[in-house]
């Protein structure tokens, strides 16, 4: 899988704080209900926009590399 940098898609920063792990949407769609796979949230710590990501996305920090969460 493609590793990309991490870049708020409102404001274009690279920093971000983890808001939640391991969370799970659930939701109704006319006379369905779904409930996502798990997910990471991140907000960014400049705009405050929050980005969902799957257990397939990568994190790295300048200390530590290749650190999957």
């Amino acid at each position: 899988m493609e590793q990309k940098a991490l870049e708020c898609p409102v404001c274009k920063s690279n920093k971000a704080t983890i808001a939640g792990e391991n969370i799970k949407l659930s939701g109704r769609f006319e006379d369905k209900e779904f409930l996502t796979t798990e997910l990471t949230v991140l907000r960014c710590t400049k705009c405050g926009y929050y980005m969902f990501f799957d257990k397939m996305a990568q994190f790295t920090t300048k200390d530590e590399s290749d650190k999957s969460i």
